[in-house]
This record gives structure tokens, C-alpha cells and sequence, in this order.
């Protein structure tokens, strides 16, 4: 009896040291699985090339790449705006241009050198000449006249010339030409005067080898009054033009071209934004622009010069008289209401002046 009872006794123990074998090996087992999980829950940074990089956070998928004042200012600098307090646009090659100007067409060498000169101290910083004037090396002369007399420096100033037609099939001759009449090292803005298609591609793809020469800093057109003879020229080449210079005024306010120009960032400048010599008192007597000048105290070419800003065309009023060029800068002072702008908008007539 007594042997039974040791018997039973020592099973009854091997039988409780087992369970508590198993128990333990499965708390092991358990716990080496946990550890592996959590380790790999959260794996340990590393550091590339000793640029520093970090786990990947919900947090961090939603941080905004800029700040408001950020996006703010990339909204303030879009390609083609106008920016009327500053008197510039910013042009589609990322270069700012001045949008009110002094034009040399007409004028002598002599009388080129004056206007540019009276035009500097007054305050322009853009300048438009071309090869076909005859003026280039007068332009020349005004521009380093004011520099020499501390009104402005070469980088403040924004020179444009035309490389005129008979001048296409040398491009390269005719660039280096109108650097050295004007005497600069650099032009700012050089345009194909006219349309020509037999020969004007050739011209623009010599003024785009110029701009990789650092001779130029943006090329255009002028007298491109087609979209079809625009897309001419632009699909054949590789520089998309800066802007386009056409015949633009209260009576031809060329929409059809603007609206097409825009899709590449391409601005209108207006040539005879006055209407031109023999015309400009016809548009000075227009009752809708003399009302609105008389509502502003103004004259009607500072109201037309006014129009083309708030339009969005750069303008480049030509004049020899000192007097009238300080009068035509004189337009930042004061704005043309939406009511008077679409009264202006309303003059449009698709009626040009000139025939070239």
C-alpha cells in the first residue's frame, strides 16, 4: 500500500514539472515574437552620404512643400501681369521689362540722342529704336550721355532694335552691326521687324544663336498680324518670342492677336500707341477719351498711354519735344475706372493707320 501511495506521488509530480516546462517555453516563443514585431514596426533611421533622413510620419506626408507667402509670390510674379506700381512685366524668359518706353521712330540721330536723354532723367528705362531708323548710334550717344551724368546705370536700362528685312539673310552680320552703332555690349530686346517668310526664320534662328552668344537677352517679332503667320515662325524655331510689337491703339486694340499670343506667354507692345504722326488729334478729339481726360484732370495721351497699361500692351510713345516726353511718363498717378476702361475698349474698330 505504503509503495502504491510513493508511485502515485511521483507521478503526480512529473506530471507538474512538465506543465511548467511547457508553460515557460511558450512564454519564450511569445516574447521573441513580440520583439520581432516591434522591431520591425519601427526600424532605426539611417544616414546616407551624411544627409540626415527620417522615418516617414503622417505628419510629414502632409507638411505644404511652401509657405503662403510663398505661393503669394509666385502668384505675384506670373508670366505676362502687369505690375502698374512697379511699371514692369515679367516677360516669358523670366526677364522683368519696363511697359512704358520711349520710341525713336522718325527722329534724327540727333534728335534720337536728346529724347533718350531727356527720356532717362525723367524716369523711362525702356528704349525703341531699329537698324531701318537710321538712329541706332544716336540712341547710342543718349544712353551714355545719362549714364555718364549718374541718372541711371546699363543694367537699369532695357534697349530694343529691329534687324530690318534686307538684313535676314546675314543675321548674324546685322547683330553684331547694331551692337556696335549702338555701342553696347549686350541688347536687351531685338525683333524681326516684319514678316517675311522667305527668309525670316533664318534671321530668328541667327538672333536665338545670339542669345546663347549672351549678345542678346530676348528676341521678338513685329508686323506679325496673323496667327497663322505666327505659328509660322514659332513652330520652325526653338526660343518662343518675348512679345509681339504691332500696330495697337483705341481704334485697333489688335484682341484677335493678344488672345492668341497669350498661350505662349507672349505680350503685345504697341507701335503708334498715339495713333502716329497726323493722327494723334484724331484720337486726342475722340469725345470718349477728351471726357475721360477731363474727369481726371488729365490730357488725352496720358488717358490713351493709361488705357494700353491697364490693357496689358507696353507702350513706346515717340516724341522730340522734352516737354510731351515728361508729360507721357506722368500716367502713374492716377487709374482708369472698369467703367472707363470698357468705354475705351468699346472705341475698337480694327481700324489701322499705317499700311506696313
Amino acid at each position: 500500500m505504503n509503495k502504491l501511495r510513493l508511485l502515485l506521488t511521483l507521478l503526480l509530480v512529473c506530471l507538474l514539472l512538465a506543465g511548467c516546462a511547457d508553460s515557460a517555453s511558450s512564454t519564450v516563443e511569445n516574447s521573441g515574437t513580440l520583439e520581432i514585431s516591434s522591431q520591425t514596426a519601427t526600424p532605426t533611421p539611417t544616414v546616407d552620404s551624411g544627409i540626415s533622413s527620417r522615418p516617414v510620419t503622417e505628419e510629414a506626408t502632409i507638411e505644404p512643400e511652401s509657405t503662403p507667402a510663398e505661393n503669394e509670390a509666385q502668384t505675384e510674379t506670373t508670366v505676362g501681369k502687369f505690375d502698374l506700381e512697379g511699371g514692369t512685366v515679367l516677360l516669358n524668359n523670366g526677364i522683368e521689362m519696363p511697359i512704358l518706353g520711349i520710341g525713336c521712330f522718325r527722329l534724327s540721330p540727333e534728335e534720337a540722342e536728346n529724347s533718350v536723354y531727356w527720356a532717362l532723367r525723367d524716369g523711362y528705362r525702356l528704349i525703341d529704336t531699329a537698324r531701318i531708323y537710321g538712329n541706332e548710334d544716336g540712341v547710342g550717344r543718349g544712353i551714355q550721355r545719362a549714364i555718364d551724368e549718374g541718372f541711371v546705370t546699363r543694367e537699369e536700362i532695357f534697349v530694343t532694335t529691329k534687324m530690318w528685312t534686307s538684313d535676314y539673310d546675314d543675321g548674324p552680320v546685322a547683330i553684331d552691326a547694331s551692337l556696335q552703332r549702338l555701342g553696347l555690349d549686350y541688347i536687351d530686346l531685338m525683333i524681326l521687324h516684319h514678316s517675311q517668310p522667305s527668309n525670316d526664320v533664318a534671321a530668328y534662328q541667327a538672333m536665338e544663336q545670339a542669345v546663347a552668344d549672351g549678345k542678346l537677352r530676348s528676341i521678338g517679332l513685329s508686323n506679325y498680324y496673323t496667327s497663322e503667320d505666327f505659328d509660322r515662325l514659332v513652330n520652325a524655331t526653338t526660343i518662343t518670342p518675348v512679345l509681339l510689337q504691332n500696330e495697337t491703339h483705341p481704334y485697333n486694340q489688335s484682341s484677335v492677336m493678344k488672345e492668341h499670343i497669350a498661350q505662349y506667354g507672349t505680350v503685345m507692345e504697341s507701335w503708334f500707341p498715339l495713333g502716329g504722326r497726323g493722327n494723334t488729334q484724331t484720337l486726342f478729339n475722340d469725345e470718349t477719351i477728351s471726357s475721360i481726360a477731363a474727369a481726371h484732370g488729365k490730357t488725352s495721351a496720358q488717358v490713351i498711354l493709361r488705357w494700353h497699361l491697364q490693357a496689358g500692351n507696353i507702350a513706346i510713345p515717340g516724341s522730340s519735344n522734352e516737354a510731351h516726353i515728361q508729360e507721357n511718363f506722368e500716367i502713374f498717378d492716377f487709374e482708369l475706372s472698369d467703367e472707363e476702361m470698357a468705354r475705351m475698349t468699346a472705341m475698337d474698330k480694327n481700324d489701322r493707320f499705317a499700311d506696313y
